[in-house]
This record gives structure tokens, sequence and C-alpha cells, in this order.
């Protein structure tokens, strides 16, 4: 009798670089007797081409990947994170009001719809503000901009403070309550900066991270958090990192899907 089957759904499958997970997280599958297949949903498909698995993960935000985990989803399949909280995670308004009833500390925003909005907000504050795409990925087309400059492309925008950190954000990570805390010098739209260990973690980083993964219902997850002369500030949400700089991730994502794969559904 074959073990548990997973299936990742990603994106970019023919770019190694983009999803490192994979090697390690079949190696430590097939220790504990389970087998892993991908499915790239950002190359051409059809429903009927989706593999069965006991579960599958979803590993990654593009528009095609949410659409081939709703397939999944509406035919009765395990998905993790669960479908639900990872729609909910990526829409950064939602997150931000989740947080904040929370009461985790996020950086103050207003949504724009357009361009010509965020230029009018600048005008008001009359001091630089950070702002970024609502349905934005990887850091893509954020930014800090100051009064008489526009964003470039389309709305809606998430205008926020400027959280003045040290020149570097720490990176919070983790599977259920295993987490790992790395520092790292973000690039927006660079995936691969160097990402730094933190061998013994601030016990606060990570009680965010875990408070943080809580409020948005997320198994796999991470944040991004800013330190600032009033504390740590979380000025992102990723529903699956990529846990690059996380040796022990592998086995933490091994054991979170074989043990939704022994329940038949998500947490």
């Amino acid at each position: 009798m074959s073990g548990p089957r997973v299936c990742v759904l990603v994106e970019a499958g023919s770019d190694a670089g983009r999803n490192p997970l994979l090697r390690p997280l079949g190696a430590a599958l097939s220790a504990r007797g389970g087998s892993l297949t991908s499915f790239d949903a950002t190359a051409p498909w059809e429903p009927s081409d989706l593999p069965e698995a006991d579960v599958h993960l979803i590993k990654g935000g593009d528009p095609a990947v949410l659409c081939a985990a709703g397939a999944v989803a509406d035919a009765g399949g395990a998905c993790l994170n669960a479908l639900p909280a990872t729609l909910r995670a990526i829409d950064k308004i939602r997150t931000l009001a989740l947080l904040e009833r929370a009461g985790l500390p996020v950086p103050p925003t207003t949504v724009a719809a357009d361009a010509g909005a965020v230029a009018d907000l600048l005008r008001t504050s009359g001091r630089p503000r950070f702002v970024k795409p609502l349905r934005g990925r990887l850091g893509r087309g954020a930014g800090a901009l100051h009064p008489g400059e526009h964003p470039a492309g389309g709305g809606p925008w998430l205008v926020q403070d400027v959280v003045d950190g040290p020149g570097f954000d720490y990176k919070v990570c983790g599977v259920g309550d295993r987490a790992a805390v790395l520092r790292v010098h973000v690039e927006p739209g660079c995936l691969d900066v160097p990402r730094v260990p933190v061998p013994d973690p601030d016990p606060a980083l990570v009680r965010l991270g875990l408070r943080t993964a809580e409020a948005c219902g997320l198994t796999c997850w991470g944040i991004d958090v800013v330190t600032c002369a009033h504390g740590p500030v979380i000025v992102d949400v990723n529903t699956f990192p990529g846990f690059r700089g996380v040796p022990d991730a592998a086995g933490w994502v091994a054991d979170a899907a074989l043990a939704i794969a022994s329940r038949g559904h998500a947490p």
C-alpha cells in the first residue's frame, strides 16, 4: 500500500530557484513514508490535469495557483494552508484588520484607489510614505515616495507610515509552533537577498510570529518585521514562505502535510 501523497501547487515550476524547498521536502516526505509531486499551475492546464493527492500545498499566490487550489478544495481535497486562510492572508487589508483586532503592531495604513489619490495623500501629509500595491507580491512596486511623486502602475494602493528601522528587517517564519528568525536587508522585488539565521532570537519576535499565524489561521507562515524605537512592527505576512536559510523547514512542512493527510482535512 502506498504512503501519503503530497502535491505542491507552484508557480514558475521550471525555475528551480523559485522553489528551493521542493527537493529537501521530497526527501523529508520519502523518509517519512510519503511521496511528493509538484504541479505548475502557471503552465497551461485543465482541471482534469490536477494530480490526485492526499493533501495539496498552496505554494505561491499567483492567481493560477489559487485557481488550482480552489478546484482542489471544491472537490473536497485538503490544502495546506487551508484555502480560506490563504485567501484571507493574501488580502493585505483583511490581514491588517485581523492583526489590529488581535492587538498586534502594524503601521497606520490608508487605502488609495489610484495614483492620484496617493499623490493627494503624500501632498497632504507633507512627508514620505511607504506605498505598495494592494495586490502586490514579492515586493514589486513597493517603496517610499515623497510629496510630488506618483506610484507607477494601477491601483489600488496601500499608503503607510514609514517605519524607521536599523537598516535591516527580520523574517520570522515557521510551521505550527516551530519557528526560525532570520535577519535580512530587504530589496523590493529581489528574492535572493542574503538571509542570516539568528541563533538565539528575541522570544518576543517568535511570539509575534506565532500570534500572527494564529490570528490569520495559518499553519505555514511568515512575517516581515521592522524594529524601531517603539518596538517591532509587522510590515508583511506570507502565507507560505520559501524558508530560504531554514534547513529544518522541509521536515516541519513534511510533518504538517502528513498530519493533514492522516486527518483528511486541513486544520
